[in-house]
């Protein structure tokens, strides 16, 4: 999977990426097919309230279907990645926003929304609460205790929470926690 690194030309206002390990910085075109879909694609899956505040703000254009998805996509871009920098933006199915100083930040519906959007995860509420608790650096045991169920059924939640998410560990979910911001108030 490509790492890239997102900005916005301060100067046109245009969206901007690179692919890491190329030389050419460019502006996001309604051309660039694959990476409007993979910031398409992020937002819808982890990040539902963003996406449909987009599909909302640019519903106008919902029937030329290229160009709607390449307007949600540079708005992502504007609002989530404003800074050239050499901290990498995608890496492994994971974005890594950044605080956009915005001179529109005080008069935006959707400031919140659409900038620093909010992490959504497919876990059951259960499943959430137990892996949350995985995070903290409880045990199994001491989940089961402090939950008042079964350790069958909180090993049952994490299977079943790893199997929902793609991931294969405890380790795998506890970087993929961290990565998603899934519990700031950790």
């Amino acid at each position: 999977m490509k790492m890239i690194e997102f900005h916005t030309d301060y100067s046109t206002g245009e969206a901007m990426f690179r692919i890491i390990g190329e030389d050419t910085c460019r502006e996001l075109k309604q051309s660039d097919t694959d990476i409007i879909k993979l910031l398409l694609d992020n937002s819808k899956e982890f990040y539902p309230e963003q996406y449909e505040a987009l599909s909302k703000e640019y519903g106008k254009s919902s029937c030329n279907k290229p160009y709607f998805g390449f307007l949600r996509a540079r708005r992502i871009v504007n609002c989530c990645f404003g800074e050239n920098d050499c901290k990498v933006d995608f890496d492994r199915g994971f974005f890594n926003f950044e605080l956009v100083k915005c001179p529109r930040m005080a008069e935006c519906k959707y400031h919140g929304i659409i900038c620093q959007p909010k992490f959504s995860t497919t876990l059951t509420e259960r499943e959430n609460e137990v892996m949350k608790l995985y995070v903290q650096g409880e045990s199994t045991e001491s989940i089961a205790e402090r939950l008042f169920i079964s350790i069958h059924t909180v090993m049952n939640h994490k299977k079943s929470a790893l199997r929902r998410l793609n991931l294969h560990s405890i380790e795998e979910f506890i970087n993929y926690a961290f990565k998603k911001k899934m519990y700031d108030d950790i």
